[in-house]
């Protein structure tokens, strides 16, 4: 029988793969329903012989094809793809109020059956111990060539044999070349032409015999004499018919090209010698061990000649090329060998403790979870996490894994400490999730934003829709960055976008806000960890182009684009004077910080430099309309503060400080305020008689200037506001 070809075995294991992953699908649908109060998605499966069920408590019914679950259609039939009958699939209501696209709930029969088993998220030192065989090769920078610097022939080889040991200096051949002859004899000629001189003779003369000279030497020199042998042909009356060639390095002789009597041509090689007192080793290393080699590192190694003696090399250089056959990467140690112990083509040995970049400090520690739990495919890696307050319920999330250490893989992202992962089962609730034609392993993340209407935003807080819109600042200075391939800028910019994404608050999202936060948040900030790391442009611009399918999908889900144009303010002013209100803002700051400490001397001597600060404001380069607006602006706050200055009760200044807090607010939106760092809106509802009243800070930390230390922490943050 004719064996199927390769695709023919990988469409065969991909039929088993998904007909295991349907019937473990069918057994999991007919599990115990999740407690009341779960939020999961639930799905029933069900058979019939004489047709369609109907079912109207169960909820949408679908019918799928168990090899592609893309297919979902409202009547039974064929595959339009592969062309099998289409299983119904009936999905539960209750999948509405789950809270994230991969989730999944199983009971506790199920989970028996399954033998679903969960790990906690641990830290841990990282460190790996790494095999790697090699061989001993000579260091190729102490590799010395003799070869002829003129044409002619070798009358004489004092060093005949390969393998024999020379020391510099040492005479190796004797060539006779005419053009050598003639060369001696132009020096010699000349040197002659010097003792000829009288003191009568003319300048001009002596200047002429001095430059033969020079260059008869150079041309000796050139044609490969030591300044020695030069001079040696100087103290000669004739010109010698042979010239000795010389070791320029000491060493052993580990080529010799040619034979006695031979004719050599110019640049023709005659020997090669190897300084032994320095060696090259060169490992072969798995790709998969690369992240825990660097240059620099030391690594100790044994060879079968000396089975009690260890040796000691450093890297130096890691190879650019991984073998396509042995999938290894060579390593190149440098290692001293003054005994010349170490011979090339010796085979090596090399058990060694690597630890990861960063993990010299003892007390650091890294995330590690079991190897068996990341679902890895290509660059994805999928992991399920057991969510506590769900009962058998479990979230899908993708990850961005380190290196390998042992039974553990390192994290970088997407899980926390003390979490727990599903470290055996995970295969089979991806199985069910890929049924479901939700995200997955094979399936990839969700194709779309969210499921309400078209032309329909999803809800969400404002300070949430604020700092979403703000990112778009970041990525424009991602893409230019990218377009002059500035490399730091680029990992820096993606690094400070993933720490803004990390610092958004979803505590306030549900329903399709946060699913669809928590899916395409999830996916930005892996792709912003492994930007801040990717150190070719290549790398680095798919990256940009997968965060930014990412953050384009919230901007449409949460209509970004509707809020955008009142977060921009209205009025066109020069950066200038931007910069000169953010001075301002900055003395207000102060007033406020005191007024949170009950400090009024400390308020009164920031009022003081308010009140500086506008006078340094200048209205050059301002429309009529901005110097209008500017003008009423600044009396206002003048008013206002000048009489906090002189208030000596700390209520009354509240107030004047609310008056003056309304009034910067306005500036913000209406002209724009240039101030290093973030500014945002804070609230506090109970202010002067639960009336409420905002002030504005530079950071997310509630210090309310409206009630001091009695109460701190009251208040809530409305809003991010724009600044340059």
């Amino acid at each position: 029988m004719k064996l199927p070809s390769f695709w023919g075995k990988v469409v065969i294991g991909l039929s088993i793969a998904a007909v295991v992953g349907w019937v473990w699908f069918a057994f999991l649908s007919d599990s115990e329903s999740p407690h009341d109060g779960t939020n999961a998605t639930h799905v029933h499966v069900k058979t019939t012989k004489n047709g369609v069920e109907s079912d109207s408590s169960a909820g949408k019914v679908i019918w799928t094809c168990s090899m592609h679950p893309q297919i979902q259609l409202p009547q039974p039939g064929k595959c339009p793809i592969c062309f099998m009958d289409l299983i119904k699939l009936e999905i539960d209501n209750s999948s509405a109020v789950a809270d994230s696209y991969r989730q999944i709930n199983l009971g506790s029969d199920a989970r028996k059956l399954a033998q679903i088993e969960v790990t906690p998220v641990n830290r841990q030192s990282a460190s790996t111990s790494l095999r790697m065989v090699g061989k001993v090769e000579y260091d190729e920078s102490l590799v010395g060539t003799i070869s002829a610097w003129t044409a002619g022939r070798i009358d004489k080889m004092y060093i005949s044999k390969t393998g024999s040991i020379v020391r510099k200096g040492q005479p190796m051949a004797a060539i006779y070349s005419p053009e050598l002859y003639a060369a001696q004899a132009e020096l010699i000629q000349a040197e002659r032409a010097k003792y000829k001189l009288t003191p009568q003779s003319s300048s001009l003369l002596r200047t002429s015999i001095e430059d033969n000279i020079s260059a008869a030497k150079e041309k000796l020199r050139l044609l490969g004499l030591t300044k020695m042998q030069v001079e040696a042909v100087l103290k000669q009356k004739n010109p010698s018919k042979e010239i000795v060639i010389r070791a320029p390095q000491a060493g052993i002789v580990i080529k010799k090209e040619v034979v006695e009597g031979a004719y050599v041509k110019t640049g023709q090689p005659i020997y090669a010698i190897a300084d032994l007192s320095k060696v090259w080793v060169v490992l072969e290393a798995y790709e998969t061990d690369l992240p825990w080699i660097h240059k620099g590192d030391d690594v100790e190694f044994t060879i079968e000649a000396f089975p009690g003696d260890q040796f000691k090399g450093r890297v130096v250089y890691i190879d650019t090329m991984v073998k396509q056959k042995t999938r290894t990467v060579d390593v190149r140690l440098e290692v001293r060998n003054p005994q010349e112990k170490l011979k090339p083509g010796m085979f090596v040995q090399a058990v060694q403790t690597m630890k990861l970049a960063g993990a010299d400090d003892p007390q650091k520690t890294f995330l590690v979870i079991p190897a068996s739990a990341p679902l890895i495919t290509g660059k994805r890696a999928v992991v399920y996490v057991e969510l506590p307050e769900n009962e058998g319920t479990y979230e899908g999330r993708e990850i961005v894994l380190g290196p390998r250490s042992g039974n553990y893989y390192i994290v970088k992202s997407g899980l926390k400490e003390n979490e727990r992962v599903v470290s055996k089962g995970a295969f089979k609730l991806d199985s069910a999730l890929q049924i479901m034609a939700k995200p997955s392993m094979m399936s990839g993340s969700s194709s779309t934003a969210h499921s309400t209407n078209v032309g329909e935003s999803l809800k969400a807080p404002q300070l949430f829709i604020s700092k979403l819109s703000f990112l778009q600042t970041d990525f424009d200075a991602l893409a230019l960055a990218l377009r002059q391939k500035d490399n730091a800028t680029v990992q820096s910019l993606f690094k400070k976008i993933g720490q803004k994404i990390s610092s958004i608050d979803d505590s306030m999202l549900e329903g399709e806000s946060k699913r669809t936060w928590k899916e395409h948040g999830m996916l930005l900030t892996n792709d912003c960890v492994l930007g801040s790391e990717a150190e070719t442009y290549k790398r680095q611009h798919e990256i940009f182009t997968s965060a930014k399918f990412n953050y384009e999908a919230l901007r449409a889900a949460f209509g970004i684009e509707k809020v955008a144009t009142s977060l921009t303010p209205a009025m066109d002013v020069p950066f200038t004077f931007k910069k000169q209100l953010g001075h301002v803002l900055t003395a207000y700051i102060e007033i406020s910080e005191a007024l949170s400490k009950d400090d009024m001397e400390a308020a009164r001597k920031g009022a003081s430099r308010v009140i500086s600060a506008l006078t340094t404001v200048s209205r050059n380069g301002l429309s009529k309309q901005a110097i209008s607006f500017w003008g009423k602006q600044e009396q206002k706050i003048l008013q206002n503060i000048t009489a906090l200055q002189e208030e000596s009760d700390i209520a009354t200044m509240r107030e004047k400080f609310f008056a003056i807090s309304k009034e910067f607010l306005s500036l913000t939106e209406r002209v724009g305020i240039a101030l290093p760092g973030e500014l945002y809106e804070v609230y506090c509802p109970m202010a002067f008689g639960n009336k409420g009243a905002i002030w504005l800070q530079q950071d997310e930390d509630i210090r309310n200037p409206y009630f001091g230390k009695s109460m701190l922490k009251c208040g809530e943050v409305k809003r991010q506001l724009p600044v340059e």
